[in-house]
């Protein structure tokens, strides 16, 4: 098999395994699996590395088409990755917001004397007090 064709399928074989990782990301963001999401990014950090590498070592058998080819499906890959990056900042946001509604709480039982009720694993049909 010629160098060239190599090349140009190891840009290929990337492109495809970022496209991969980008519909499992999907997935595990639906699914709120947060550790397959993480691996998935963190394998989508390495098969960037391995497409630049593979584009930089398919210079001299890389033409105008296959550039815009290679180009459009990484863009498409960009914009769904945006997507997710977007979608998972508002996930942030919102629990952010939601563990600061608790500390307001929690600042408000405590400044009433909530301190002084009793615990909850304490009280309990089971409880003799």
């Amino acid at each position: 098999m010629p160098e060239s064709v190599k090349a140009r399928e190891a840009v290929e074989r990337e492109v495809r395994e970022l496209e991969r990782l980008c519909a499992e990301l999907e997935k595990s963001l639906v699914g709120a699996e947060w550790e397959a999401a993480s691996d998935a990014i963190a394998q989508s950090r390495r098969v960037t590395h391995a497409f630049l590498n593979a584009m930089e070592s398919a210079t001299a058998v890389r033409d105008e088409a296959f550039d815009a080819a290679v180009y459009a499906r990484m863009r498409r890959v960009f914009d769904i990755r945006q997507d997710q990056l977007q979608r998972l900042e508002a996930f942030r946001a919102g629990v952010g917001e939601k563990l600061a509604s608790f500390a307001r709480w929690k600042t408000f039982a405590r400044s009433i004397g909530a301190k002084k009720a009793r615990a909850k694993h304490s009280v309990g049909l089971d409880s003799r007090r």
